[in-house]
């Protein structure tokens, strides 16, 4: 890589991370229970990756797993531990890091506007994809069934998530320049 993302980091940047992780896990803590809860993590990690940029959103999502990993209770239902990544609907937060990578490479390129729409609904795959895989590794059963579960109640919901995430930062870009 051509320059050490870190380094090129100031104060606001950091401040920007800072905030950002905080709004995930309010995102997460937003919570309508069921087999897998309706959170608003998916805007949360979109508007993330969409208003600081790959490189600075990918290190804030990173650290919000990161947080949750060793034990902070910034996941769904106010838990944290890496066992909430080893239980049934873990995937589904596994593959925000996925993401949060798929960002932060492209993010070394100078790409149109209409691609982060693409890159958003190939992200949307990703997190159902590693979710379902997942969920069906943990729990057994089919992929079908993990698909009505956790998939097909969730494509609406979660579009509109994203949809508002780009708009909310297209609308905070314009106002932070």
């Amino acid at each position: 890589m051509k320059e050490n993302v870190l380094k090129k980091l100031n104060t606001r940047d950091i401040a920007h991370i800072a905030l950002a992780v905080a709004l995930n896990a309010i995102c997460a803590f937003i919570t309508i229970p069921a087999t897998v809860p309706f959170t608003l993590q998916v805007f949360g990690i979109f508007f993330t990756l969409e208003y600081l940029g790959g490189k600075r959103g990918a290190i804030a999502v990173w650290l919000y797993l990161l947080f949750g990993a060793v034990g902070l209770p910034v996941f769904s239902g106010f838990r944290g531990g890496f066992g909430v990544l080893l239980s049934a609907t873990g995937g589904f937060v596994m593959a925000f890091a996925v993401v949060a990578l798929l960002y932060f490479v492209i993010s070394f390129f100078k790409v149109p506007q209409w691609t982060h729409y693409l890159l958003a609904a190939i992200s949307l795959i990703i997190i159902y994809a590693g979710g379902s895989a997942w969920f069906v590794y943990m729990m057994g059963g089919t992929i079908v069934h993990a698909l009505v579960v956790c998939v097909v109640p969730f494509i609406l919901p979660d579009l509109i998530k994203v949809v508002l995430a780009f708009l909310l930062s297209a609308r905070l870009s314009k106002v932070r320049q």
